[in-house]
């Protein structure tokens, strides 16, 4: 099995620098051109896309949803791909954050995974509810490929759990919008990773 994890496009917040968390806001010019040319990237690609599961969050729905109706298969809900919240920080941009509250901010985006924003959840535990999404799907071992759109930061902890087996460097993994890593694996073996393809972009 397949699993090609994409992170939603640019947003309006992303733009600015605002921390959304479980709050949305809408695509760019930018994020829309970045929709059509990773369309484009995994048609060329020839990846036989089965399925989409998506984040409910709606600036990952609708990539979800345009992948769904590119490649005209079936599109699931999953609240396990939703992003890390962030509590109060939702809505705040990382710049206020960061005067605010450095130590905070350090921690959130840097240095500790297990620290739980006022209000949100740690990346610690949003690590592990996407990463049990991953076990749950590649046990499966079939032979379909499946997009599953999710978000930046719990991308980021859920690569460093499967590269490095802890979330020390979490950091190293943040993913550009619009860019896909594909897992592949199951049946019992071991996930083979290619990570943070944006050659599209």
């Amino acid at each position: 099995m397949k699993l090609i994890f994409i992170r939603h496009a640019e947003t309006e917040w992303n733009q600015h620098g605002v921390i959304q968390g479980h709050k949305d806001s809408p695509l760019t010019a930018r994020g829309a051109l970045e929709t059509s040319a990773l369309l484009n990237a995994l048609t060329d690609a020839g990846y036989p896309v089965d399925g989409v599961f998506t984040s409910p969050l709606g600036r990952a729905r609708h990539m979800g949803q345009a992948l769904a109706g590119h490649f005209q298969c079936p599109l699931a809900i999953e609240a396990a791909l939703t992003e890390q919240s962030f509590g109060q920080y939702d809505g705040m941009t990382q710049a206020r954050l960061a005067r605010e509250h450095p130590d905070h901010f350090l921690a959130l985006f840097s240095q500790d995974a297990a620290f739980c924003p006022p209000g949100g959840e740690s990346l610690a535990c949003a690590s592990q509810r996407i990463l049990r999404f991953v076990h749950e799907k590649m046990a499966l071992a079939t032979h379909q490929t499946f997009c599953v759109v999710t978000h930046g930061q719990v991308m980021q902890g859920m690569l460093a759990l499967l590269r490095d087996g802890n979330l020390e460097h979490f950091n190293r993994y943040a993913q550009p919008n619009a860019s896909y890593t594909v897992l592949e694996g199951g049946g019992g073996q071991g996930i083979t990773l290619r990570r943070g393809i944006a050659t599209h972009l």
